[in-house]
């Protein structure tokens, strides 16, 4: 009965991953299919959204966090991803506090390149993303089939943990480009678009501690077969 429900539970993950799969790829094909088209349609103000991150001046511009008194005098953030995040200085450590922003500019642009530009990294991103999937239903195809220890996971596992901190390192500099694009190209009264490439730390711990557990698994076929040699 326990290798009975060990079995189910990798084949419904090795099927969510199947699913998770085949919904990447065809988002890449989609894209494709749009960057091969875009030179011949004519699409009139196309909208783009790219990540921003400004400041503006806490005088200015009074938000508050809800059931605070004094926003200004505490750490407080407020809302976050898929909207904005407003982190508030100390005014009493800052002799200019200003509120630091971080969320999303949706534009029209009539820049082909600049929107073919945005879907290739996209593609670029889904492509990492669509490895990721492919090596861990593998990986989880061996646990169904009761042989986790085989020398090709070891690898497999190693690939997801280097895909793991590419992934994080290129979405960073893909931040940090577009935030640029919008600190060169917008403005407004009493903001100030700047450029925060935003590593997430704990990603690349994640990936640091999947490689570590490809070394393990790649020990753990090393015992495997000399036992089986053994015997």
């Amino acid at each position: 009965m326990k290798a009975m429900g060990k079995g189910s539970v990798s084949s419904f993950l090795t099927a969510l991953l199947g699913a998770g799969w085949y919904a990447v790829a065809l988002g890449i094909g989609l894209v494709s299919c749009l960057v091969v088209l875009l030179p011949f349609i004519n699409v009139p103000n196309m909208k783009v959204t790219i990540p921003v991150s400004f400041t503006v001046d806490p005088r200015a511009h009074d938000v508050k966090a809800l059931g605070t008194t004094d926003a200004l005098g505490q750490d407080v953030r407020v809302g976050g991803a898929p909207g904005f995040g407003f982190e508030f200085g100390d005014e009493t450590a800052n002799k200019n506090p200003q509120i630091h922003v971080r969320g999303s500019l949706r534009f029209p642009t009539q820049s082909r390149a600049f929107f073919g530009g945005n879907a290739v990294l996209l593609i670029g991103f889904l492509a990492l993303l669509l490895g990721v999937l492919g090596q861990l239903r593998a990986v989880f195809r061996t646990l169904r089939d009761g042989q986790p220890f085989v020398r090709a996971n070891a690898t497999r596992i190693r690939w997801i943990g280097v895909a793991v901190i590419a992934i994080e390192l290129a979405g960073s500099a893909i931040v940090f480009f577009e935030n640029y694009y919008a600190m060169t190209h917008f403005s407004a009264e009493d903001l100030r678009f700047d450029a925060w490439p935003g590593i997430n730390a704990f990603a690349i711990i994640d990936g640091v501690i999947i490689l570590v557990i490809a070394e393990v698994f790649r020990a753990g076929t090393r015992l495997d077969e000399e036992q089986s040699l053994t015997v």
